[in-house]
């Protein structure tokens, strides 16, 4: 595909729902109807019917019309995909709010980003630390009645589902009343790599050739060295060589000998081996977020579903759901689309309702995924009673003197409470 800084995905959803359903109809077919849907698409992208938050998003969102790559002959299969998913969700929600809308075309299409067109901003919530709060990539907008979608995509039904967040640890906890916790969390992480430090020097991964290792934990995990042309902390080390403790931090006097790299003996492949083994950071992160079970539960649920969003907006006039676009193209490229239900955020607030009868929310690690995984990283579970409402990984992209990464995608066990309790067939 091109290289474009948008998403094409949400261009091809958003003249789609601007398109009726029996021209998607006639454009899904095959190869040919999709490079129709890209030169009808582009005409519509560029008229006043679709918004943009800048001329730099209009200029690169419009580059994604372009018949000649697969890609992005892909993504428009994706974009109708998408637009079936809203057009089966946008009637009945409508009706929620006392305004039905059976027009499966709407009026007017805005594309958020960086910056939300002008039109929408009133919608922009800031809250629980975030710019936007509200996630929607696009806002389709009929008479004076808007609905958010936060497009994600895969190629087919069963398929995993993408991550709906992908957030650094620390950021899951937002505000000030979270210090403690989050500082709980540093020091138990801080101890750790420092006991793994330790361990390699033990194991002669690292040696010491001058100095003392400083004792405290703090000290030990802020001692860097000049690796190559990179300046390392020790537990972001990829090679081994000695270490002088006497020398400043990142100067090149401060290793001894040739760095060397073997992937079986370097010291990012004795990190990551503990990382895979049963006494792993992850074991202690989970401690802590146990500890903190209900404030942990209650930030990961909102910042993926967006619980409390009508807290900030008007749910007559304002709607969001969590949308997937799935596609693919076969070899003589033509699409294979199907549909997925829309999640409303309605529907959301009434599966999360029919859990709070029982004990409340706990983590656990997935054993079964976690057998199966050779990676430094863990699988979790967030659960109330016996469901599972939300499938996790934690892991670490980059270096360890970082956060891990938080990923993760609403459980097939939360999304069968959604269908038979909260959505109608």
């Amino acid at each position: 595909m091109g290289k474009l800084y948008v998403e094409a995905s949400e261009i091809m959803a958003s003249v789609a729902m601007l398109m009726t359903p029996a021209k998607l109809e006639e454009y899904s077919k095959d190869y040919e109807g999709l490079v129709k849907f890209l030169k009808e698409g582009k005409k519509l992208a560029n008229s006043s019917k679709v918004k943009y938050g800048t001329a730099g998003d209009k200029r690169e969102f419009l580059k994604a019309f372009n018949p000649s790559d697969l890609d992005f002959i892909k993504e428009a299969a994706i974009g109708i995909s998408a637009a079936r998913s809203i057009r089966g969700w946008v009637p009945g929600r409508s009706l929620q709010s006392g305004v039905a809308i059976n027009r499966p075309v709407c009026d007017k299409v805005y594309l958020t980003g960086d910056t939300w067109p002008k039109e929408v901003q009133q919608f922009q919530v800031e809250a629980f630390g975030f710019k936007s709060y509200n996630s929607s990539d696009i806002i389709f907008q009929w008479d004076k009645n808007y609905y958010g979608v936060s497009l994600k995509k895969k190629p087919t039904l069963d398929s995993p589902d993408p991550t709906v967040i992908n957030k650094a640890f620390d950021s899951v906890l937002q505000g000030d009343e979270f210090d403690d916790i989050k500082e709980e969390v540093v020091l138990a992480r801080q101890k750790y790599f420092a006991k793994v430090i330790r361990e390699a020097f033990k194991a002669k991964i690292l040696t010491k050739k001058k100095g003392s290792i400083p004792t405290s934990d703090d000290a030990l995990m802020k001692f860097g060295i000049k690796e190559g042309s990179k300046n390392r902390k020790l537990i972001d080390l990829k090679g081994t060589g000695g270490i002088d403790f006497t020398k400043p931090q990142n100067s090149d006097a401060s290793i001894f000998g040739p760095i060397t790299r073997d992937p079986k003996t370097s010291m990012r492949a004795f990190v990551n081996k503990k990382l895979a083994s049963s006494d792993s950071v992850y074991g202690v992160l989970v401690k802590v977020m146990n500890k903190y079970s209900k404030v942990f539960a209650a930030s990961l649920l909102n910042l993926v579903l967006k619980k409390e969003l009508f807290e900030y907006l008007d749910k007559n006039t304002f709607a969001f759901a969590l949308v997937t676009g799935i596609a693919k193209l076969d070899k003589e490229g033509n699409p294979l689309i199907q549909v997925e239900k829309a999640k409303g955020l309605h529907s959301v607030l009434c599966g999360l309702s029919a859990l709070n009868k029982g004990p409340g929310y706990k983590m656990i690690t997935d054993n079964e995924k976690n057998k199966k995984s050779e990676g430094a990283k863990i699988y979790l579970k967030l659960i109330k009673g016996k469901i599972t409402v939300l499938d996790m990984e934690l892991r670490y992209k980059g270096g360890f003197t970082s956060q891990p990464q938080f990923f993760a995608t609403l459980s097939d066990d939360f999304k069968e409470v959604l269908y038979k309790k909260c959505m109608k067939p």
